[in-house]
């Protein structure tokens, strides 16, 4: 009887370990990548020689790393790691090199198909941009992001959607810390979907944002705090497995403490359209108006206006292409104070233009060569620019190419 009874337990023991590792799924996911750039103007600057400002330079960075996706799923729940680190060494301005890295978590916790739970996070670091200022001294900037999203579904076709967003940055230059920027928003909404064809949804979102390093004076025309909030309408329709639409508007107020700075009142959104060709082929047209903050000491926040065009085109198995085009007008706003060009706001007109190439010799082996254009014309002295940049890129990626 002993016997049996010890028998039972070791088959049943067996049983649950089994059915846990059925259950639980973990997949690891590494990478690594080799790449040579070429950049004709590593300081974004114009081909005019500016006194005191940093000189056109050219250069070619050398770019390796490795990375990893860590991956753990259970039934409907499922948590994901993840991480890169690469190191940039330029050939003659090797007082530019510096690691870069990114880590990040991503969570979906699910109760059913009622209540689903979405939590992101992550922390990269990067160079900072040379876009917004005239020298060439190296800095390091850290951007921190979370966010989470509750979804309700009250009946099949209506959700409920809380989420909670944060955004902060952090320079290592001294000299940019006063553009180091802190915001929380917040938004609740309703989503009503039919067929899974198409959606309707509303939301409310505030968000409240504060420069941390910036000493201002009342009357001087820069912003310490920010509030913005947005009645925000969302719309889906995808008739066919081919086209998909996306529509977002909002009505958006930014509001601030100082009178001196200018409040701003209008619609923002984005609208998106995605075709399908025959399987092989894809193109995106996405127009969009939004707000943003910016580095830049003669402005509160920028306004873009914009217009962007993709096309994705799958040769074979092993090889593709990719083309894309943006054109946007940028507004930097900010009090009479801060204008900077005899008077007038600061107005930019950026083109940019980016052609790219995978080609999978090998399984889970990618040649990725890239070429990239940018032109930016601006009405303030030193403002405009344009650059070149080549490069071809050799990646191994577990499980697939890129």
């Amino acid at each position: 009887m002993k016997m049996r009874t010890e028998r039972a337990l070791v088959a049943l023991s067996l049983l649950l370990i089994s059915a846990s590792a059925s259950a639980l799924r973990l997949e690891l996911a590494p990478s690594a990548h080799t790449e040579v750039q070429r950049d004709d103007n590593i300081f974004r600057v114009p081909d005019e020689v500016v006194a005191g400002g940093a000189p056109r330079v050219a250069d070619t960075l050398v770019r390796y790393g490795a990375g990893a996706k860590l991956t753990l799923n259970e039934s409907l729940q499922q948590l994901e790691l993840r991480g890169e680190y690469d190191r940039i060494n330029y050939a003659q301005l090797d007082q530019l090199d510096y690691g870069r890295y990114l880590i990040g978590l991503q969570a979906r916790l699910a109760m059913a198909s009622t209540l689903k739970l979405k939590l992101d996070a992550s922390r990269e670091r990067r160079q900072e941009n040379f876009a917004y200022r005239d020298d060439s001294v190296a800095a390091l900037i850290t951007v921190d992001q979370a966010a989470a999203e509750l979804r309700y579904a009250a009946t099949p076709r209506w959700t409920g959607i809380a989420r909670a967003e944060r955004y902060a940055t952090e320079t290592s230059r001294q000299s940019s810390k006063d553009s180091n920027l802190e915001e929380n928003a917040g938004e609740l909404g309703l989503e009503y979907s039919r067929n899974n064809y198409s959606s309707l949804g509303v939301a409310l979102r505030q968000a409240d944002g504060r420069y941390p390093n910036r000493m201002v004076t009342p009357g001087d025309g820069r912003e310490k705090d920010y509030t913005q909030q947005s009645l925000v309408t969302r719309a889906g329709y995808t008739p066919s497995g081919l086209s998909d639409l996306k529509v977002q508007m909002a009505y958006t107020q930014r509001t601030h403490d100082d009178a001196a700075v200018p409040d701003f009142h209008g619609f923002t959104g984005r609208l998106a359209y995605t075709r399908k060709f025959s399987g092989i082929s894809q193109a995106q047209l996405e127009l969009y108006r939004d707000l943003y903050y910016v580095e830049d000491a003669n402005a509160n926040y920028v306004e873009n206006l914009g217009l962007k065009a993709s096309y994705d085109y799958r040769w074979s198995a092993k090889l593709g292409f990719l083309a894309a085009m943006e054109r946007y007008e940028s507004s930097y706003k900010g009090s009479p104070r801060l204008n900077s060009s005899g008077g007038q706001p600061r107005q930019d007109e950026v083109f940019n233009v980016r052609l790219g190439a995978s080609y999978q010799p090998f399984y889970r082996f990618s040649i990725l060569p890239e070429y990239r254009y940018e032109r930016r014309g601006s009405n303030t002295v030193n403002g405009g620019y344009d650059f070149n940049v080549f490069g071809v890129d050799l990646a191994y990626r577990y499980g697939a190419g890129r």
